[in-house]
């Protein structure tokens, strides 16, 4: 009788939820082509581009994408996502998957498995230079993430604080890239990591609702964990391989940023348990008087306890937007001041330490952001920057060396949209920046560069949904890597079918 009535009631609330349901399935296909009159695809074109856009010069791909979305009731939703691309041109092979994950909510927590172009940052997503942990440079990573995605109202706090966070675990599938790489000239490398984030924002305030001003704090943390290294052995003619642990208690090591176990390979056993990267971010946003939006933030980068205790408290990223809701001349604009050089000092003497945290604060520097002793390519994916693109990803290293070659830098950059009319958009962005390599090989010339691009955004009012993008994109100097002038056209459809 139980049973029965157990069943009764789920085929109840099946046919409630049913009724009261509310799905639909939005489609988008895109296609895209390039030319270039160098060796590469033009800086502006390449960035923000979630790392579809192939670095090599003259490019094409076709993209299509399904997403479905199904609402069961006010608490519960479920959505399904599949992005499929071919390329002419890409590191991924000439067909992959860019997006592909299942994903459900309840009320406002989230739970999703797969990869998804998902943007975590509180910089702008394209006008921005760059967030430096997490940005839409390149190609997203297949992951477990759990967490609240939106600002949500703290309980008892009197509606005067919000939060968001998530917390993350993932794996790199650019093995084959890597080997790819470094197998012909027997070099040093490590694959099959694993990958961690985890990040946190209060606000206090909301401008939205009632406040003229909100004040944002944020940490974001990323690690790189586990995997395989190889090393050759010349003597032997073979590859020594060592396998770092890669159990759930070797994972809570590296969630708390502790040294690794007696059977890490490798300094993990006397640092901290994988390569971490983090950053602070505190955000100012003030609402005017006709709804438009003022912002100003700092974004303080670390990668080990020296640069959590801000001893390299002159590198960072320093901006300021400009924001309106409406279509006009100009809605959107923002000034950012990027600044990489100090590095906690050129002098390191932690290798005699138990841990580079417990060195002495004169003693803890050449951090050497987004490379790793052990994990040669650094925070990249397929070669290309997680972080900031204005570090010069590997993939344009022209060699089989997997690392960054250019970190400390001092660069400004300019991004600008808005309405010519209320079909036609435009989006301007502008670098220009000053490179002296890396503390342990810096380059003997300072290197210098500038970048520009802009692209055209046309909606075609006759067909719903349909978009025509032109972007004429150009940069100048070593900074950028070399000097070249390009373009790209993408012509994208998109819509519900149910």
């Amino acid at each position: 009788m139980k049973r029965l009535f157990s069943i009764t009631l789920f085929l109840i609330a099946f046919i409630i939820s049913s009724v009261f349901a509310q799905e639909k399935t939005i489609y988008k296909a895109e296609t895209f082509a390039s030319v270039s009159s160098g060796n590469y695809t033009p800086f502006e074109i390449v960035n923000h581009t979630w790392g579809m856009v192939p670095s090599e010069a003259n490019n094409f791909y076709l993209r299509g994408s399904l997403l479905h979305e199904y609402k069961a009731n006010h608490s519960w939703s479920f959505n399904v996502g599949v992005d499929a691309a071919v390329s002419t041109s890409s590191v991924y092979d000439y067909f992959w998957f860019q997006q592909l994950y299942a994903e459900a909510r309840w009320k406002c927590l989230q739970l999703r498995a797969g990869t998804k172009e998902d943007y975590t940052s509180l910089l702008d997503p394209y006008l921005s230079s760059g967030d430096f942990i997490s940005s839409n440079n390149a190609r997203p990573i297949p992951e477990i993430r759990v967490g609240i995605p939106e600002f949500t109202l703290v309980p008892y706090t009197k509606g005067r604080m919000y939060f968001k966070g998530e917390f993350s675990v993932g794996k790199y599938f650019d093995s084959k890239y890597i080997a790819g790489k470094v197998f012909p000239v027997k070099g040093y490398y490590a694959d099959n990591l694993y990958s961690h984030n985890k990040y946190f924002y209060l606000r206090f305030g909301n401008i939205e609702q009632k406040n003229r001003l909100q004040f944002t704090f944020g940490l974001n943390h990323d690690a790189q964990w586990g995997g395989t290294t190889y090393q050759y052995d010349w003597g032997k003619n073979e590859y020594v391989v060592m396998c770092d642990p890669h159990g759930f208690t070797d994972f809570l090591r590296v969630v708390v940023a502790k040294e690794g176990s007696s059977a890490s390979a490798n300094y993990d056993s006397l640092y901290v348990a994988g390569s971490h990267i983090g950053a602070f971010l505190f955000k100012f946003d003030y609402k005017l008087k006709n709804k438009d939006e003022l912002s100003a933030y700092l974004q303080h980068y670390f990668d080990d306890g020296s640069g959590l205790a801000f001893l390299n408290y002159r590198d960072m990223l320093l901006g300021g937007q400009y924001k309106s809701k409406q279509k006009k001349l100009i809605s959107n604009f923002v000034f950012e001041y990027i600044y990489t050089k100090n590095q906690t000092g050129p002098v390191n003497f932690a290798a005699n330490e138990k841990s580079q945290h417990r060195a002495p604060n004169n003693r803890n520097g050449i951090d050497n952001y987004y490379n790793h002793s052990v994990y040669m390519q650094g925070h990249s994916y397929f070669g290309r920057s997680v972080g900031t693109p204005l570090l010069l990803s590997p993939e344009y290293n022209g060699d089989s060396y997997l690392g960054f070659r250019s970190n400390r830098i001092i660069a400004f950059h300019l991004g600008m949209e808005g309405y010519l009319n209320r079909l036609l958009q435009y989006r301007l962005s502008s670098s220009t920046g000053r490179s002296w390599g890396t503390y342990n090989n810096p380059y003997l010339k300072v290197q210098e560069g500038y970048s520009a691009g802009i692209d055209l955004i046309y909606s075609i009012h006759k067909v719903s949904g349909l978009d025509i993008k032109c972007s004429l994109a150009w940069n100048a100097g070593q900074f950028f890597k070399e000097t070249a002038f390009g373009g790209g056209i993408s012509i994208i459809k998109k819509g519900i079918i149910n």
